[in-house]
C-alpha cells in the first residue's frame, strides 16, 4: 500500500526544475557558440586590415606610376625606395624595374609596391603594375615647333600607354 500511493504522488508531481545534466549540456553549446562567434569576428576583422592594406598599395602604385609618366620620378630602374609624401598609414616604398619590349622603341615599366621591403620569406610586393610606354630617349615627347598660315608658331602633343596590372 505504501509503495502504491508513492507511486501515484510520483505520478501527479509535475517537474518543476531542469536537471543537472541538462544545465550542464545547454552551458557547453553557448560555450562553443561564443568561441566560433569570436573566432570568425577575429578573421572578418584580419580580412579587412589586409583588404585595407592591398587597396592602400593600389592607390599608392597608381598615383607612384603616374609620377613617373609625368616626369616626376625618372623611368630608371631603382631598388626599393620610400614613397615621398604619402598620406596612407604605414612605411611604403618603390621599385621600379624598366625594360626593353618586343616592341621597338617602347619601354616596359613594372611598378611593385610595397609596406615591407625587408621581408624575407613569402610576397614582398602587395601590388605592382605594368605599363608600356614610348621610350624617353628617342626625343618623341617633345614635337618640334610648327608654323601655320598666321606665322604663328605652336606644338602638340601625342603620347600612348598601354596597361597591365596585378596582385601579388
Amino acid at each position: 500500500m505504501v509503495n502504491r500511493i508513492y507511486r501515484e504522488r510520483f505520478r501527479t508531481c509535475k517537474r518543476q526544475g531542469l536537471s543537472l545534466l541538462e544545465v550542464v549540456l545547454a552551458l557547453a553549446i553557448l560555450a562553443m557558440t561564443a568561441a566560433l562567434l569570436s573566432q570568425l569576428t577575429r578573421q572578418a576583422t584580419d580580412n579587412a586590415l589586409a583588404s585595407q592594406r592591398q587597396a592602400d598599395a593600389q592607390i599608392l602604385c597608381e598615383s607612384t606610376m603616374a609620377e613617373i609618366l609625368a616626369g616626376a620620378i625618372p623611368m630608371q630602374s631603382t631598388d626599393w625606395t620610400p614613397v615621398q609624401f604619402s598620406t596612407r598609414p604605414g612605411n611604403w616604398h618603390y621599385r621600379l624595374e624598366s625594360s626593353a619590349t618586343e616592341r621597338q622603341d617602347m619601354l616596359g615599366l613594372r611598378l611593385g609596391i610595397s609596406d615591407d621591403p625587408q621581408k624575407t620569406t613569402g610576397q614582398v610586393e602587395l601590388f605592382y603594375i605594368v605599363r608600356w610606354v614610348i621610350d624617353p630617349n628617342l626625343g618623341l615627347d617633345v614635337l618640334p615647333e610648327q608654323t601655320d598660315a598666321t606665322g604663328t608658331t605652336g606644338s602638340t602633343t601625342s603620347g600612348g600607354a598601354s596597361t597591365a596590372g596585378g596582385l601579388q
